[in-house]
This record gives structure tokens, C-alpha cells and sequence, in this order.
């Protein structure tokens, strides 16, 4: 009974190896895959709205390209136009609840004195990204949600400073 106990065990655990080995080695080909196509960072998001080449709902992937453009990656559907950095406007990350804190003011003037009575919801701190860009003379203002790690989407913001700081300092120089 105990041969049984540990061959089942022994079994069960060359099992789990072998997936945690099959995962690692997906993730680094992917990993490698988006290095050859020159993307620094990928990053899944939820689109909620604003996108003109995107349904609400639809899972896409945020990829910095080159350091110089941002694309929406979905399976085998065209997002529109790569956008260029330079293009943004507003870029920036918030929870539900910083979101619903926005509301507050608005909330207060409509119902007056009885706002402060009425019970707020939950509070919910799913992150979401802000993204505003001009394309063609058009102010296109965008709303994903974000769903993985939440170093990640601070990473994105980090970097797009970065960009956005060094391409004006190129451009006042020249």
C-alpha cells in the first residue's frame, strides 16, 4: 500500500514538473518572439471604450513597439494605425475607486445636502488605463482595464515618460 502511495506521488509530481517546464519553456519562446519583432513590453487589457478599431469587451495586448509606437494587438483582427508616442496626450493609471472619487463632486452637486446620506458602493480597486491621442486631427480618448501584474502597468507609465521626456529634449536640441 505504501509502494502504491509513493509511485502515485512520484507520478503525480513528474506530472507537475513536467507542465511548470512546458510553461516556462511558452513563456520564454514568447518572450522571444516579442523581442524580434522589436516590442519591449506587452501588456493584456480589457477595452471598455474609445477605441474607433475596438469593441467593448474585446482582450487586447498594449505593445510598445521600438520605443516609438504603441499598437493594440488582437488575434487576427486590425486595430488601426500604430500610434505614436509623441501622439499621446494623456496617459495615466487609475482604480475604480479613484475613478468613482472623481464622481464625488458631481455626485454632490446633483443630489445636494442627500449625497452624504446615500451609501457608497464597495470599494473596488481594479486598475485601469487612461490612454488620450490625437490621430488625423481627432482626439480619440480610450478606457481599458488591466488585468495581470500591477508592476507592469507602472512600468508602462515609467516608460513612456522617459520617451516622451527624451524626445523633447531631441527636439530642442536640434
Amino acid at each position: 500500500m505504501l509502494n502504491i502511495i509513493f509511485i502515485a506521488s512520484g507520478l503525480i509530481l513528474l506530472f507537475i514538473i513536467t507542465f511548470l517546464k512546458y510553461e516556462y519553456d511558452k513563456e520564454k519562446q514568447h518572450k522571444e518572439k516579442l523581442k524580434q519583432q522589436n516590442i519591449s513590453i506587452e501588456i493584456p487589457l480589457i477595452h471598455l471604450g474609445g477605441h474607433p478599431y475596438l469593441q467593448s469587451g474585446d482582450r487586447v495586448f498594449l505593445q510598445l513597439q521600438n520605443n516609438k509606437t504603441i499598437y493594440f494587438h488582437k488575434e487576427n483582427t486590425d486595430t488601426g494605425n500604430k500610434i505614436l508616442i509623441t501622439q499621446l496626450t494623456r496617459y495615466e493609471i487609475k482604480t475604480e475607486s479613484e475613478i468613482h472619487k472623481d464622481v464625488t463632486l458631481t455626485r454632490l452637486l446633483a443630489l445636494g445636502i442627500f449625497a452624504f446620506g446615500i451609501k457608497k458602493k464597495t470599494e473596488i480597486n481594479n486598475q485601469y488605463l487612461i490612454l488620450s491621442y490625437n490621430q488625423n486631427n481627432v482626439e480619440i480618448n480610450c478606457l481599458f482595464q488591466y488585468y495581470g501584474d500591477s508592476r507592469e502597468l507602472g512600468n508602462l507609465i515609467s516608460i513612456l515618460n522617459k520617451i516622451k521626456i527624451e524626445s523633447i529634449q531631441n527636439n530642442s536640441i536640434i
